[in-house]
């Protein structure tokens, strides 16, 4: 029982192995039974260490603590980890049919989960490092795997520029062992109490954050983020938005973990990135008509949202509000993703301005489309709203931080106000070919989103641990402000974004070159070294 969490990590990739090898057309089913394996083991685990986490400490060979290879798992790689065995159940189902002739997608889907899986419960530095490069080569090869040019091209763009954030994350390795002889991440975070490299410290810290807002897509550091949604297939698309992004955000909860006591006043900075980042991110969704990259942008404005949340690691009610909308991004975003992958496969068009009559056409998908539209839009009775409304409770008396909340919630009611259209109109095509696992996968995922906006108490509780009595789902006050964004997003898709103005076509033409993207990295080094280290 002590070493599955090695298991975790070895099933799927032990899976991905045979399918590469045997290529046969059952694999797909191999896939399915290894992730049966996987989460009865994940179930397991977790009866039996559920509020002892103390003693899932394992440190591999017999080393010392200070230099041996070390796995350890707390309530938040828990619950990262039964998120991922999730979304990876989804996205298989999803394409289980293309699983059968695709063996080659299938192994790096299979091996890609594996990796994540030991990125979660890594407690070394330099192994965090490894898997997180493994992360971004298995993540690159599925954006390039249509094998078109633009794929290439926003597969290469993510690497290079993951490249350059995980460059910067080495350095960073390199001054904490310097200072503390351990890149143990427990060992380090104890040690950080008594250190006199005060300097060295804020630096590392510094590398590491850079590289975690690659990795989140943070503004503005996220070119590499629409790039790759609006090549990737649907499946990778809904695990770049829903885990994968994610995967940074875990690691700035992790960092900042283990840089607790060197007194650093991170929230209010990362507030406003959190902040920047909400806004440019659905400012840049209002003006695209490519429903892709529609859900592009909002996983950035999102994981904004999120980081508002984050930021106040030290504010209980804040952090649980961030750390819930990860968990609820990842469920309605891929529910999003997955049901437009459906739609644009049908209409063979991208272009929501060209999609009419969905509701006719696909009633099923569309009534799971609406609800996730309700969920990230932060209507009553969905996921959404719980999360959202933990932060902005944490931020009413705040002013300017509550209306900035105010204003991107709005933009987001316009952005699927706008994409809302396909459902209407007349029938002007038939499906002929019935997709039940696709219509399956949408279904659990719309189905959670409606368990976790209704029965957020127990679930909150019993398996975050997260004390949420203080939400109440059913109040006229919240439908009214519902309401109300929903109101004036109409009036201002109505009258600003639909007539299409030159700056709404200005900011969808927009593209960040490579040379930018660098020079944004540089710069945003400099700010975080002002901010950290010489101010």
């Amino acid at each position: 029982m002590h070493f599955i969490p090695v298991y975790l990590i070895f099933v799927p990739v032990l899976a991905a192995l045979f399918i590469y090898v045997f290529k046969s057309r059952h694999m797909n089913w191999l896939a399915l039974a290894a992730q049966a394996v996987l989460t009865v083991l994940l179930v397991l685990y977790y009866r039996e260490f559920s509020g002892q986490y103390e003693n899932t400490l394992i440190v591999f060979g017999g080393w010392n603590d200070r230099i041996g290879i070390s796995l350890v798992n707390d309530e938040i790689s828990m619950s990262f980890m039964f998120l991922t065995v999730f979304s990876w159940w989804m996205v298989l189902i999803y394409t289980f049919e293309q699983g059968k002739t695709n063996h080659n997608f299938l192994f790096f889907l299979m091996f890609l989960e594996g990796v994540f899986l030991a990125l979660l419960q890594t407690n070394d530095l330099f192994n965090m490092f490894v898997f997180i490069e493994l992360l971004s080569i298995l993540v690159a090869v599925l954006i390039a795997f249509k094998k078109t040019g633009d794929a290439f091209r926003a597969g290469l763009y993510y690497l290079v520029i993951s490249k350059a954030a995980m460059m910067m994350f080495l350095l960073s390795i390199i001054l904490v062992y310097n200072s503390f002889g351990t890149i143990n991440i427990l060992l380090v975070r104890e040690a950080m109490q008594s250190t006199d490299s005060l300097t060295v410290v804020r630096l590392s810290y510094v590398l590491f954050m850079v590289a975690v807002m690659v990795k989140s897509a943070f503004v503005p550091l996220y070119s590499w983020l629409p790039r790759a949604h609006g090549v990737a297939e649907s499946g990778i698309s809904a695990l770049l938005s829903g885990l994968v992004v994610k995967g940074g955000l875990y690691l700035f909860i992790r960092l900042n973990q283990m840089y607790e006591y060197a007194n650093l006043n991170y929230a209010d900075f990362f507030y406003w990135i959190g902040a920047l980042t909400a806004v440019v991110g659905v400012m840049f969704a209002l003006s695209q008509k490519d429903m892709k990259q529609i859900l592009a942008y909002h996983t950035i404005s999102q994981i904004g949202i999120v980081m508002m949340g984050l930021s106040k690691l030290h504010d209980p009610d804040m952090f649980i509000g961030g750390f819930l909308h990860i968990f609820n991004h990842a469920l309605f975003k891929s529910l999003l993703f997955l049901g437009a992958g459906v739609i644009i496969s049908a209409y063979r068009t991208k272009k929501v301005t060209d999609i009419r009559g969905v509701m006719r056409t696909m009633p099923f998908v569309s009534v799971f489309m609406i609800i996730g539209m309700l969920s990230i839009t932060g209507a009553p009775f969905f996921n959404g709203f719980i999360s959202k409304s933990i932060i902005k409770y944490g931020i009413v008396d705040s002013g300017i931080r509550y209306w900035i909340l105010f204003v991107v919630n709005i933009g987001t009611a316009t952005s699927f106000i706008k994409m809302s259209q396909i459902f209407f109109g007349p029938k002007t095509m038939t499906i002929r070919i019935r997709k039940p696992l696709k219509n399956f996968a949408l279904m659990s995922l719309a189905f959670a989103c409606v368990m976790l906006g209704n029965f957020y108490i127990p679930i909150s509780e019993g398996f975050f641990g997260f004390r949420v009595q203080y939400i109440d789902i059913g109040t006229w006050a919240n439908f009214f402000d519902y309401f109300l964004a929903l109101t004036i997003g109409y009036v201002f898709y109505r009258f600003v974004i639909a007539p299409d103005p030159v700056p709404v076509r200005y900011i969808r033409e927009h593209k960040m070159t490579f040379q930018q993207a660098n020079y944004l990295f540089v710069v945003m080094i400099v700010v975080l070294l002002t901010v950290f280290v010489w101010w």
